[in-house]
Parts: structure tokens; C-alpha cells; sequence
């Protein structure tokens, strides 16, 4: 048994009316007789929290690329708009599946919108209209309109006990290349024909990819910005000016050359934003984005029970969404910001500097008031 084989947990399973505890130890898919194709590509589609994350499957067992007869698996979309390309083994190990997978990248780094799609409404069945929806629905940025030419890979196997591969993965991913190895190691539940499953990422772990961010980051700046970065730090600078005259405590330590800044509360995945839209206007806002859609809705109509309080606060009416981005929910102002001049900075920064006295009390009450809730 190899290293890896003897660091995966045991599962115990507890009885509450009193029965006796029993421990359950990892299998192999081979001893299962599971099949990649019959089983875990359909346990995947089925339910994509299996690969770690929330999936929208586009298709499986393509096999329509130009000038080759290669069949990849499963395509999907992430929430980000991103293609996906999953690559699924019983066991990765000797299988080459990473050059498979980015060979199959390869083939979908030309794939545009209009052919997700299509996939998605033939692989639904559903019309193109209906799958168009359902993309943009999906994924959480509004402003969602093209795919990108560097798509995902995702590796799903129940092991990767193969160092060749996993040293090949961890080179590619310092270049850029996104390759997530997932680890599904199947349970036995004995006299029964359940199995449970427990999918552990293995890399990128949370503090490598942290770090792999961090020297993209920085490799970026070296590089130095576009020329729309420089114009979206400008502005956030000024917003950034004004704001410090406010609450300096809670100012940003520097200006973000994104079109979005923001402003952490006390609560994981809550913060307050400046985003400047590819429209032309800009949002001072509060974001609700934590995993759970329906807690998102509920903070957010919280605030909107209170709205005439907040209203006199602002001295104008914020807009509501609770269904923002399908998952996130949001509170904002919005001001047209076409020709940008320092009076639509000031205002930014006068905006937010009404809207967090007001509305942190608020947020903090609900959690309070809902604590476990979550």
C-alpha cells in the first residue's frame, strides 16, 4: 500500500440510536468494478460537487474536434465563465491523462460562446434560446459575453499515485496552465450497496495556490498594466483621495487597477465595492457572496425591510438584488460616470462613506440574529 493509500481517513459511522460505531476503509474503483464511462462519468454529470465546485456540464463524450477523432470526457462551464475540460480515470496512475487533458485544452481553446450553447441545448435538450439563458444564469458575472482560449482542466481519478504526473501538473500550473487534481477516494458500506464518496483536492492546495496567485500577481505587475488597468487605478486613486478624508481606517491600502475595488466587513465573503461597469456606470455597493444563495437573498431583503432608514442615511434610494449574479445578492447606488471627473470620485467616496455606517450595524444584526444559521 502506498503512502498516499495510508494517509487517507477512515470513515466512521456513528449510529444515534446507540448502535455500534464502524469504521469504513477506502477501496479502489478496480475492486468496485466501477467503469470510468458507465459510472464516473455519470456520477459527475449527476452531481459536479464531486470534482470540488458547482459545474454547468456543457457536454460528454465529444469527439468533434477538427482533424482528430479524440473523445474527451465531460466539458463544462465554471462560475466564472471559464470552459472546463474534465478528464476522469479509475486511477491516473501510468494513464498520461495529463497530456490527454491538455491536448483536449488544446482542441477548446477555440470554442466561442455560440458553441457552448449549442452543446449545452444539444447535450439538455433544450432550445439554443433556453441553453443561453441557462449559461448566463449560471455564471456570476453579469457582464459574462465571451469564452476565454485558456480553458480548465480538471483531473478526477480515485488516485494519483503518481509522482511523474503530479510533478508534470505542478510544473504546468507555475506557467499559468489552471490544472486542478482531484483525488475520489470510494467507501464500502458493508452489506449494502452504497458507496460513499470523499473527493479531496489534491493540488492545488489552498496555501500553494495562494501562493501561485500571489507570484502571478506579481509577474503581472512586473510586466506592467494595460493601458485600461492604468485608467482604473487612476480612478480608484482618486476615489481612493477623497475616501481617506472620510474613514482612512477602512480605505483600501492602495488604489486596485481593476474595474472593482473593495472594502472587507467582518463577515467571509461580505464586502463593500466601487465597480466600474463596462457601461459606464458606477456601483457603490454592498456584496453578499458566500456559497449559499438563499442566506445572500435573506441578508439582502433584511436590508430592504429597513430601506427608509437607510434611505434618509444615503439621501437617495439604493437598488435591491437579491437574485444578483443567479447566487450573490447586492445593495448599491449607481451614478453614469461616462465622462469621468473628480466630482463622480468624490461622490463615490462621499456615497460609500454613508452607506457602510449605516448598513455594517445592519448586516451584523441579522448575523447575529441568524448565528449557525448559515
Amino acid at each position: 500500500m502506498s503512502e498516499r493509500e495510508d494517509a487517507r481517513e477512515v470513515i466512521v459511522l456513528m449510529d444515534p440510536e446507540g448502535g455500534r460505531p464502524q469504521s469504513l476503509n477506502p477501496v479502489t474503483f478496480s475492486e468496485l468494478g466501477v467503469n470510468e464511462r458507465r459510472d464516473l462519468e455519470k456520477w459527475v454529470m449527476e452531481n459536479t460537487h464531486i470534482l470540488g465546485e458547482d459545474l454547468l456540464i456543457i457536454t460528454s463524450e465529444y469527439d468533434k474536434f477538427d482533424k482528430s477523432d479524440k473523445r474527451l470526457d465531460v466539458l463544462a462551464l465554471d462560475r466564472d465563465g471559464k470552459v472546463v475540460v474534465i478528464e476522469l480515470k479509475r486511477d491516473a496512475s501510468k494513464s498520461l491523462a495529463d497530456l490527454q487533458a491538455i491536448r483536449y485544452a488544446a482542441f477548446c481553446s477555440t470554442i466561442v460562446l455560440a458553441d457552448v450553447v449549442k452543446l449545452r441545448a444539444e447535450y439538455a435538450s433544450i432550445g439554443p434560446d433556453r441553453a443561453m439563458q441557462e449559461v448566463r444564469e449560471f455564471v456570476e458575472d453579469p457582464e459574462f459575453s465571451s469564452i476565454g482560449n485558456k480553458p480548465r482542466i480538471i483531473l478526477a481519478a480515485g488516485s494519483f499515485d503518481d509522482q511523474e504526473l503530479t510533478s508534470c501538473v505542478l510544473w504546468l500550473n507555475s506557467f499559468g496552465l489552471d490544472i486542478t487534481c482531484v483525488e475520489i477516494t470510494p467507501y464500502k458500506v458493508p452489506h449494502e450497496k452504497r458507496i460513499i464518496l470523499v473527493p479531496r483536492v489534491i493540488i492545488p492546495l489552498p496555501e500553494t495556490k495562494k501562493y501561485t496567485v500571489g507570484i502571478q500577481i506579481k509577474e503581472a505587475k512586473q510586466e506592467g498594466l494595460s493601458a485600461l488597468g492604468k485608467v482604473y487605478r487612476e480612478r480608484n486613486e482618486q476615489i481612493l483621495r477623497h475616501f481617506r478624508e472620510f474613514m482612512p481606517m477602512r480605505a483600501p491600502k492602495q488604489a486596485w487597477a481593476e474595474r472593482i475595488m473593495q472594502i472587507p466587513t467582518k463577515h467571509s465573503k461580505v464586502h463593500y465595492e466601487w465597480w466600474q461597469r463596462r457601461d459606464r456606470v458606477l456601483h457603490v455597493a454592498i456584496h453578499f457572496e458566500t456559497g449559499n444563495g438563499e442566506w445572500n437573498r435573506r441578508v439582502c431583503n433584511f436590508l430592504r425591510e429597513q430601506d427608509q432608514l437607510i434611505k434618509e442615511a444615503l439621501g437617495e434610494p439604493p437598488t435591491y438584488e437579491p437574485n444578483w449574479s443567479r447566487v450573490w445578492s447586492a445593495v448599491y447606488l449607481r451614478k453614469p460616470c461616462e465622462e469621468w471627473s473628480d466630482d463622480i470620485a468624490r461622490w463615490a467616496a462621499q456615497t460609500m462613506y454613508k452607506l457602510i455606517p449605516v448598513v455594517d450595524p445592519l448586516v451584523d444584526k441579522y448575523y447575529e440574529m441568524h448565528e449557525g444559521a448559515q
